[in-house]
């Protein structure tokens, strides 16, 4: 009786040891189960976000471009400055460095390159603020377009005038300005118009000033979603009277224009490599400051249209 009572519990032991394994094997395959259910759940909740956020973004308007904070693009000083005047001007004949330049990757770059190109003796900078007419937000597509075809409108700084701070009035700046089909032949062309700005376009320009008469020029468009950057470039030796003041491809201007919500800030660096004769080099800085100072109070006129 002992011996059969002994193997009763040996049996009994072995099963009660076999239904915890089979307990645990299922404990871990329903764990296992509930949780490849769990991250399948997770993904496709996921997934219903996912395609939620995408029919949601499908509904909501979509952006015409983006804005630059003004604090993004300069250092404080030059933000209190710009809101309190509107416009700094810097003119030097002792560096060939520039310290407005606004912070933006592609303009900082043209302006170095070019820069380099010449090794400039004669630098002027230009800052201005310009505070939109119609709207506190970023420019819209048709302002954008209406404001790069206004600076693709050549033929409309023939007339242009200045003031000449050493006559004390105002004088012509440009005599005739028009679009050309190269710098060979010089026929003339209608401005170009776009109904989208590309994001690079390059026209010959053929202008005749009272300082260094009939001369081409090479204009560079560059476009962005949130900038303009225009650069100029003398194909012809500037002149005055028999002497060449500025050689040829020895004056380079760069000019960005860049959205920052209610205003645009509006850059304009230009240098030359001026002849050494007496008189010529503050010659040259006078006429490159006065061109700058016309060519963007023609900007506000433009931008004035753009945002009308």
């Amino acid at each position: 009786m002992m011996g059969t009572r002994i193997a009763y519990n040996n049996e009994s032991t072995k099963n009660l040891s076999q239904r915890r394994k089979d307990t645990k094997f299922w404990s871990f395959f329903t764990n296992s189960a509930l949780s490849s259910v769990s991250l399948c759940l997770c993904e496709i909740k996921f997934k219903i976000l996912m395609v939620f956020c995408v029919l949601l973004l499908g509904l909501m308007p979509i952006t015409e471009g983006f804005t630059l904070p003004l604090e993004s693009l300069l250092p404080d000083n030059l933000v209190k400055q710009l809101l309190q005047s509107g416009a700094i001007d810097r003119e030097r004949f002792d560096t060939t460095s520039f310290g407005m330049v606004p912070r933006f990757d592609a303009l900082e770059r043209l302006i170095e390159t070019n820069r380099r190109s010449i090794d400039p003796n004669v630098t002027v900078e230009s800052l201005r603020l310009y505070k939109k007419r119609s709207s506190q937000g970023n420019w819209t597509a048709a302002e954008r377009t209406e404001l790069y075809n206004g600076l693709t409108a050549i033929s409309t700084l023939k007339g242009l005038e200045y003031f000449s701070k050493s006559r004390n009035a105002m004088r012509l700046l440009y005599e005739t300005s028009a679009v050309i089909d190269g710098p060979d032949s010089k026929n003339p062309r209608p401005d170009p118009v776009h109904s989208v700005p590309p994001a690079q376009m390059s026209v010959y320009v053929r202008q005749k000033d009272l300082t260094f008469g009939d001369n081409v020029y090479e204009f560079t468009y560059h476009a962005g979603e949130s900038s303009f950057i225009v650069v100029q470039n003398n194909v012809t030796d500037l002149n005055y009277g028999p002497i060449t003041v500025i050689g040829k491809n020895k004056l380079k201007s760069v000019v960005g224009v860049f959205d920052c919500g209610p205003y645009l800030v509006v850059y304009a660096a230009s240098m030359a490599k001026a002849s050494m004769l007496p008189g010529m080099k503050q010659r040259a800085g006078e006429s490159i400051f006065n061109r700058a100072n016309a060519l963007l109070g023609w900007f506000t006129q433009k931008a004035d249209r753009a945002f009308r």
